[in-house]
């Protein structure tokens, strides 16, 4: 399956030093320019910026944003969900609207946590606690109910 990553979950597993975990659960990885400006470009000196403009296997393509979901979402959420549908791919997100919007539009969605979870599903991590911990002092944001879903499902509760 391809997926489609939004700027946030390359941060965050860049940023953890598992941005590998993409190619090695999907058959590839495709980011509209807007997203990898936003990482890469905007983004330069942050956490995730080298890690991803070293991904040798991330294809990058030109892919305008939707002008109605710019009333909504940021560019780089407003493009990689076009993106998604042009490529039949998943739509990797942690925006709540982004997801939704996807989610309606008939995408497969999944989000950091998810792509944590089916890593050591398939035996890449040997757990998921310690990946969380170091996302969430990068910045990210998980509510209490969601980590402690996740950790359940990942048998870590």
């Amino acid at each position: 399956m391809i997926v489609v990553p939004d700027a946030g979950p390359l941060i965050y597993l860049a940023g953890a030093r598992h941005l590998g975990l993409l190619p090695a659960l999907y058959t590839e990885v495709v980011v509209s320019r807007s997203v990898f400006d936003e990482v890469v470009v905007r983004g330069a000196g942050l956490p995730g910026a080298t890690e991803v403009s070293e991904a040798r296997w991330l294809r990058v393509e030109d892919a305008p944003p939707d002008p109605l979901l710019l009333r909504f979402l940021d560019h780089g959420e407003a493009s990689a969900i076009p993106l998604a549908e042009r490529l039949h791919a998943a739509l990797l997100a942690d925006d709540a609207d982004a997801r939704r919007i996807a989610a309606a539009r008939g995408l497969v969605v999944v989000g950091t946590l998810g792509v944590l979870l089916a890593a050591k599903n398939r035996g890449l991590i040997p757990a998921v606690a310690p990946i969380v911990r170091q996302m969430e002092s990068l910045g990210m944001y998980v509510s209490d109910s969601l980590r402690n879903r996740v950790l359940q499902l990942a048998g870590e509760g």
